[in-house]
């Protein structure tokens, strides 16, 4: 059922009221912050702005604890077919996607992950954020429609175009102001709809869950629901963006007051007293007594209470720099980050490590249970393509998510815990715990085989036979 215009044009009016705010929260991770564009300019004087971007350091320091390694899979039942199978449909994403959907989470605390089938009738997902994106929601947070905004590349025109995401359909539309008017869906490039009718995977793949185009404008939602997940961190009010403006604006204003201050300084004056300068009148080489002062570096003062000294400027530079300190400090405190650059105490035990990360540790909690839930949506699309494609059925309630932040962690102190706990502690538990271990279930089938191999080198070096229903390998005689 296509969606109805006039809640289109709501949803339009909305995203337009919210924009604004979005858009200052992507400027402040760009770095154009109001202390660079309101900065007040002095006539004649320097006027250096010095940008120190402390909102993009903490949420790409955040984005990199978090997904700086992988996210690992295994199953509750231990069905090691929809692990390989979850492997091979995430081979062809990018590396660094799920840590590009972290970092833009970050910078609006809300991001989304659009699904949709490629040209080579691969899964894949394009990340949208609140700045070209609007979701709408019913009373129980179920996602009942999603817009996609987008223009073509170098189209002089600028003409705003819609993709609309519902359970059943994806309509295409373009936008003027809040008015969607419906287009053909042929027009359009293929990269920005899930069906591409010029594909004869994606037809077969249609065919074969049994659907196809609606009409010219709109084509099938082959997957039954909104394929749309949404990583949300936590409200406007909540992000850094929020919560370091105002220090982020004070510190630049004053550092850049402080390097102009400064820079400043190279207009030095000279005071005179009990004399006159002459640098009007010019001898013989064109000169006056000022560029002879400046050429030889020396003056000749008349009479004995001429003097001369240099006007300074006095700065309290303690005042200064406490207060630079001070707006750097309590960023990093509200941000729950820690200065690297601060000289460690004597105890740097790695348990004296960690505890200064705790703050930061639960924050990257924070986030990456948000991350875990878009996964499992993820997967329950993920799982509905290789359905409908290769007549797989799997239950996603059944994989287990892990992703370990890329924090110290003493995998020495662990594994001294998982010995210990000898006979109390399953392997598979026990390996789980490692955070060089990626894949647990591969990690123990790698161990059945090479115990295997151990065994049956084993009894062949202590001249016993190998059963042939178990190996190929012949008895000694």
């Amino acid at each position: 059922m296509p969606a109805d215009l006039e809640l289109l044009r709501k949803c339009k009016q909305d995203f337009d009221t919210k924009l604004p705010m979005y858009m200052s929260m992507q400027k402040y991770y760009d770095g154009h912050t109001e202390a660079m564009e309101k900065y007040k300019m002095i006539t004649k004087r320097a006027n250096t702005k010095v940008r120190c971007n402390f909102i993009q350091k903490f949420i790409n320091e955040e984005a990199s604890y978090c997904c700086g390694n992988k996210v690992t899979y295994s199953s509750h039942s231990s069905n090691a077919d929809v692990i390989e199978d979850i492997r091979l449909n995430f081979k062809h994403w990018k590396e660094k996607h799920n840590k590009e959907l972290c970092k833009q989470s970050l910078i609006f605390n809300e991001a989304y992950e659009l699904y949709y089938i490629d040209s080579n009738g691969l899964f894949n997902s394009l990340i949208c954020t609140p700045l070209d994106s609007y979701i709408l929601k019913d009373d129980y947070s179920n996602i009942i429609l999603f817009i996609r905004f987008w223009t073509r590349k170098f189209d002089s025109s600028g003409t705003l175009y819609a993709d609309v995401y519902t359970t059943t359909d994806i309509g295409h539309y373009t936008v003027i102001g809040d008015e969607f008017t419906p287009i053909i869906a042929n027009v359009l490039n293929s990269t920005n709809s899930i069906i591409k009718s010029n594909n004869n995977d994606i037809n077969s793949f249609s065919q074969n869950a049994g659907i196809g185009p609606i009409n010219n404008n709109i084509d099938a939602n082959i997957f039954g629901q909104v394929p749309v997940s949404v990583v949300q961190i936590g409200t406007i009010d909540e992000s850094l963006f929020s919560i370091l403006k105002g220090l982020q604006d004070g510190f630049e204003t004053n550092l850049s007051d402080m390097v102009n201050e400064i820079s400043d300084f190279r207009n030095a004056y000279l005071a005179f007293k009990g004399c006159k300068l002459d640098d009007t009148t010019k001898d013989e080489n064109g000169e006056t007594d000022l560029d002879k002062m400046k050429r030889l570096g020396v003056m000749n003062l008349p009479g004995d209470k001429a003097d001369a000294k240099w006007l300074i400027k006095e700065i309290n530079d303690s005042f200064v720099q406490n207060t630079l300190n001070t707006l750097e400090d309590k960023m990093y405190q509200l941000a729950s980050h820690i200065n690297n650059n601060e000289k460690l105490v004597s105890n740097t035990s790695s348990l004296a490590l960690r505890n200064r990360l705790i703050g930061l540790e639960e924050k990257c909690t924070n986030n990456i249970q948000a991350l875990v839930d878009a996964i499992k949506v993820r997967l329950q699309f993920l799982f509905i393509y290789l359905q409908i494609k290769q007549n797989k059925d799997y239950d996603w309630k059944d994989i287990d998510i892990k992703i370990v932040p890329n924090i110290p962690t003493d995998d020495l102190m662990m594994s001294q815990i998982i010995s210990q706990l000898n006979g109390k502690l399953s392997l598979k538990t026990g390996l789980a715990q490692l955070s060089f271990v990626d894949n647990v279930d591969n990690e123990m089938a790698e161990l059945k085989k090479e115990n295997e191999a151990d065994s049956v080198g084993q009894s062949l070096l202590n001249g016993g036979g190998i059963d042939e229903n178990k190996s190929s390998i012949p008895q000694n005689d």
